[in-house]
Parts: structure tokens; sequence; C-alpha cells
């Protein structure tokens, strides 16, 4: 709980919004000669791109941005020399007005750039400690800007997440149209009770949360394309909506492979009772807090860059590790519950599960994965898209699984109170 405290703190209380593409803060020659330039966002550029940019004042000494593409810019943080750092910008801008529009330089491919404050303060390397005479403090308003279709540079999404609005749009409208024709029939369906509703009920949840958490999204980015700021407190409630939809899942999945909630109809209401006795419960629950963890550090240590998140820091490292763990501990104790079943039909009720606990698992390691052998600028669209959208299919999967009348007939051992009939309810046949 600090912890998101702190993030909450940090969004409403900084001074350079670096994820915006409307940047707002303060040029700082303190700042920037402790840093060696002061960073102030990114920016995926391609075309006849714009950066606007808007001042309070000029300044006491000359006000400078340097421009890096991204492997220069990598480059220069390796530099300790605060000279050749500076040396290595592609573009140097002197901002002698209080506004003015920069052009950028056009490249074949979308390129990312990064963007430095620096002034005569920065290098000065005769003076490291010492007061300086007249520093700036200069509040800015900058603006990046990517040509339209038409051309005008008007476009605040850069190439690295152009097409994610129309995305979240496409996505909020799949699950309002899919809540309003299965929702009633789910309602009665947990209404009646039965021996896995535990299980449809976490299921549920962790959909309605991830849909939630899209919804979220979806209106940040629609402000976020009028405006290049968007609402930073609607991100975060997406982020932390999409955590609690990843515990609800581990919750369930947890659940399963341990054979709880299969056997009868009173297991739920000592789940909690059982979950405190079992050794694999509580690995389970601690890699899963764990789990939240790492996702909200790699936000917060990113956040201060950019909203694209590599997955090449430690904590995003350590979060595709883990979810590896969490797959191969769950394969290999659905396996031992395979191995001991006599029945061919609770193996394949199992053995399927197992197949999508795994795609719901791996999914996010191989997205991650895939996207280090392509270009940095897709790198995010495809691990959001491809894991948003595979985990939904793993979430509809399950829901078929789980209410289908031959697989739930014999594994919950209890046909008198099957709940919900999809062959009868949806006019599907799903069972010979």
């Amino acid at each position: 709980m600090r912890f998101i405290y702190l993030l909450f703190v940090y969004i409403f209380t900084c001074d350079n919004i670096g994820d915006c593409k409307t940047t707002l803060g303060t040029f700082n020659s303190f700042t920037a000669q402790v840093e060696g330039g002061q960073y102030i966002s990114s920016f995926c550029f391609h075309g006849d791109a714009v950066l606007r940019y808007s001042l309070n004042t000029t300044g006491n000494t000359p006000v400078f941005l340097y421009l890096y593409l991204n492997e220069d810019w990598r480059d220069a943080r390796q530099d300790e020399n605060c000279l050749r750092q500076l040396n290595k910008a592609r573009l140097v801008y002197h901002l002698n007005a209080t506004e003015g529009n920069l052009s950028v330089s056009h490249f074949v491919k979308p390129r990312i750039w990064h963007v430095v404050y620096g002034d005569a303060y920065t290098c000065d390397v005769n003076r490291p400690r010492s007061p300086l005479e007249q520093p700036n403090y200069v509040q800015y308003n900058i603006s990046f800007f990517n040509p339209d279709s038409l051309g005008n540079p008007t476009e605040h999404f850069g190439d690295d997440e152009t097409g994610l609005l129309r995305f979240y749009q496409l996505l909020t409208l799949g699950y309002f149209v899919l809540a309003c024709i299965f929702a009633p029939r789910l309602y009665q369906t947990l209404s009646k009770g039965g021996p896995m509703q535990l299980v449809i009920q976490l299921l549920t949840t962790s959909v309605c949360l991830q849909s939630v958490g899209g919804f979220l999204m979806m209106l940040h980015l629609r402000s976020y394309s009028k405006d290049g700021m968007g609402s930073p407190f609607k991100e975060l409630l997406s982020e932390l909506f999409d955590v609690l939809s990843q515990f609800a899942m581990l919750y369930m999945l947890l659940s399963l492979s341990l054979g709880w909630t299969l056997a009868s109809a009173h297991c739920r209401y000592t789940h909690l009772s059982v979950i405190s006795k079992k050794p694999a419960a509580k690995v389970v629950g601690i890699l899963g807090i764990l789990q939240g963890f790492l996702f909200l550090s790699e936000q917060y240590e990113d956040r201060g860059h950019r909203m694209f998140h590599a997955h090449r820091s430690y904590a995003g490292i350590s979060l595709v590790v883990l979810r590896i763990l969490l797959a191969a501990l769950f394969a290999w104790n659905l396996h031992s519950t395979i191995a001991a079943e006599r029945s061919s039909l609770k193996r394949g009720f199992y053995g399927t599960f197992t197949k999508l606990c795994m795609l719901w698992f791996l999914c996010f390691p191989f997205a991650v994965a895939i996207s280090w052998i392509i270009p940095e600028y897709l790198r995010f669209k495809l691990i959001t898209m491809g894991v948003v959208l595979i985990q939904s299919l793993a979430g509809a999967l399950l829901y078929r699984l789980f209410l289908s009348r031959s697989l739930y007939w014999e594994v919950s051992a209890l046909s008198s109170t099957l709940p919900l009939r999809m062959d009868r309810n949806f006019g599907i046949k799903l069972y010979s």
C-alpha cells in the first residue's frame, strides 16, 4: 500500500510529466548539471514531424534542446564525459524565443527520439559544486506532433502508440456486446450455486476487472489523442485493475490445480481455511504478490522516461521469469493430478485446463521474447495487444470448459446441481 501511495504522490506532484506528449515542467540548471542534461521526454517521430514549445522566459543563459536517436541516447548515457554526451545528439536547437516550432529530421522508418535540456552550466566542470551565478528556471510547455492522414502535424500519438486507441475501443465494444448477451444467463447460473460456483465467480471477477481496466485505458487514450496528456490517474487505475485481474485468475487457477471446488458444493465454504494449510498455496500466494509488486515497480521506474515498457529492466525481466515459474508450477501440479486420475474424461478435463493455464501465463513471456526481435517502436503495441487478446481468448475457452455439460457432469460428480447447460441455453452442442 505504501508503494501505491508513493505512486499516486509521484503522479500528482512531479515537476516534469515525462510520459505525456504535451510535456509540462521547468528547465532547471541545477538538475541539468547534476544529470549531465535534464531529461524531458521521448517520442517516436515519422514524416514531417514538429516539436512545438512555449516558454515563460528565454532564460538568464541560452536554452538548448538536444535530440538523440534511441541508440545514440543509450550510448550517451554510458559515456561519463558530459561534453561527449551532448555531442552525440543528432539535433541541437537554441530556444531564443518564448515560443516556436521545431522540425525533426525525416527518416524512412519511424525513429524514437529523446529530448534533453542543457545550458551553459550543464557541463561546467570548473564549478561542479559552487553556486551558479545566473541559473535558469524556465517553465515550459512542449508538444510533440506527428503528421495525420492529410500530412498536417496534429497527431499526438507516436508511432509506438498508434492504433492503441482503436484497439481499446473495439475491445470495450466487444466486452459490452458479450456482457449484454451472456450476463443475464451467467447471473442465473451463479444464483443457483453448485460445486464450481467459486471457480466461475473468480473467472467472472477476473474478466470484469480486465474489461473495466480496458475501458479506463480507452478513456485515457481518448483524452490523450486530444491534448497529448490524457488522464494519468485513469491510466494508473487501469494498471491497478489489471493487477487485480491477474490476482483473481491466479487464485482460480491455484484452486483448480490443487483440486479444490471440484468435489462438492460445501468446499467453497472452507476454501480459505484450506488455503492456510496448504504449503503450495502459500508459495503461490507469495509469488502472486511478488508478481503484482514487480508489475507496479516496472511501471513506476519507466514512468519518468516514457509509456513504453521495454521489459529490459530488472523488474521487467523478473516479471517475465516469474510468469514462467508460475506456469511451470501449475503444469507440474496438474501433471501429478492427471497421472493419479483414472477417469479418461477427467484426464481430458485437466489436460485442457492445463493447456489454457499455459496459454494464460506464457502469452506474456512469449510476447516479450518476440518483441525483442522486431523494431523497437512496435514492441509496446505487440505486447499490449497480444497479451490482452490471448488472455481474453483463454478466459472465453475457460468459460466453455467449465460450462460444458459433459465435462462438468463428470468432473463435479453432481449432475443434479448443474447450473447451466450450454447446449440448452445457448444452442451449442459441446458433447457427444
